[in-house]
């Protein structure tokens, strides 16, 4: 078939990484063009080489971009849009940004995969590009996201929902969290999992194998530092275990706008000793294949992709209760959910500091494991052939 993927740019993130993996799952079975409003990011040389890569010419290019992606007369045009959009909404700025767009055709689904934010951020617009841009017989839109809690329960959002033949949600508890605000839609959501490159995550934690300390549990999350990936009460919980935090090592792999609090938070703990931040790193598989544990402390999530990735390494993960959190880690057997606060994460990581046996056992369960995308590409399959 021919398909039509329009999304942002290819920055590390998870929205992207989930992209790359669906196309490299698809690119042998499908004459596949991807749209990015800004084609660049370091996942880019990462895609399959066969992939058909376009841009738009038009404003909406600027809804792929950074403040740091542009300069000049482009950051003074980005800065506009973002100024029209938090006064009067991305429904105002696309109006102007569609000023010069072809409608672009012959294809036989057109999909957007990245999800639209709450009104006044600037953020999203795949969803508008491929409702008034495309010529196309079927249209399909991806959720990546707790539909409520991330600000996208708007009116304006579903009606755009609402025109659209196809809805996939990464997980069943994204698919029931954007039901239970949008009942009318309900029989136009899928669940389609995200699809993950196995061998490449192996390959690529072998090549960038890392020895941590034995006599300590580490612990690693992947995450951007934002406020709903929930780092800082991670720290705050390590801090709370007292004598016991002699006993961890926590490594932090992102990078974000809460780093100069993440920063302050391992000061005024006298964290220095427990705790590393590692950056943003193209390759963490060498540091997630090395960990004893992977913990998700985040306050909200979709269905975060390093689950997959650290237990296909062998390990095991704990995370907070979060809207697919049982479903992905606790059904399949691979790991701990505790509750949404600082003191629950407290409570399960002083257990397995106790009890380390429990680790030992989680690990032999999950090298006994199979990973692969055949229920992925099945959804999806099934989903774009209606």
């Amino acid at each position: 078939m021919r398909i039509l993927i329009v999304s942002n740019n290819l920055h590390i993130g998870g929205v992207q990484k989930a992209l790359v993996s669906l196309l490299w799952n698809i690119h042998k079975e499908h004459d596949v063009t991807l749209l990015l409003f800004h084609p660049d990011g370091k996942l880019l040389k990462e895609l399959p080489p066969d992939t058909k890569l376009i841009s738009p010419r038009s404003g909406f290019r600027f809804l792929g971009t950074t403040k740091h992606d542009v300069k000049g007369l482009e950051y003074l045009q980005r800065s506009f849009y973002a100024a029209i959009t938090r006064l009067f909404g991305r429904k105002a700025a696309l109006r102007l940004m569609s000023a010069g767009q072809d409608t672009l055709g012959e294809y036989d689904v057109a999909v957007s995969y990245l999800h639209n934010g709450a009104d006044n951020a600037f953020y999203g617009g795949c969803t508008e590009f491929v409702l008034s841009h495309v010529k196309v017989k079927r249209k399909i839109a991806f959720l990546h996201c707790d539909w409520g809690r991330s600000g996208a329960n708007t009116a304006y959002n579903a009606e755009l929902y609402s025109r659209f033949d196809g809805i996939a949600a990464c997980s069943r508890g994204c698919a029931e969290a954007f039901v239970s605000l949008n009942p009318e839609l309900g029989d136009r959501v899928h669940v389609v999992y995200n699809c993950h490159r196995y061998e490449d995550i192996r390959s690529r934690a072998a090549e960038a194998e890392v020895e941590l300390p034995s006599d300590r549990l580490n612990i690693v999350t992947v995450a951007r530092l934002g406020p709903e990936k929930g780092v800082t009460r991670a720290l705050e919980a390590i801090a709370a275990l007292g004598a016991a935090r002699r006993r961890i090592h926590y490594y932090i792999i992102g990078d974000g706008v809460e780093k100069s609090q993440v920063l302050e938070l391992m000061r005024r703990y006298s964290l220095e000793s427990t705790v590393t931040l590692l950056g943003e790193m193209e390759n963490p598989y060498g540091y997630i294949g090395a960990a004893d544990l992977l913990l998700i402390p985040s306050r909200s999530e979709a269905a975060p992709l390093v689950i997959g990735e650290a237990t296909a390494l062998g390990t095991p993960v704990l995370s907070t209760k979060t809207s697919s959190a049982e479903e992905m880690i606790l059904t399949p057997g691979l790991g701990w959910v505790c509750e949404n606060s600082a003191e629950s994460i407290r409570s399960e990581l002083e257990l397995l500091i106790i009890s380390p046996e429990l680790l030992t056992k989680k690990r032999q369960t999950l090298a006994k494991m199979t990973f692969d995308n055949a229920s992925a590409a099945e959804q999806f399959d099934r989903l774009i052939r209606n």
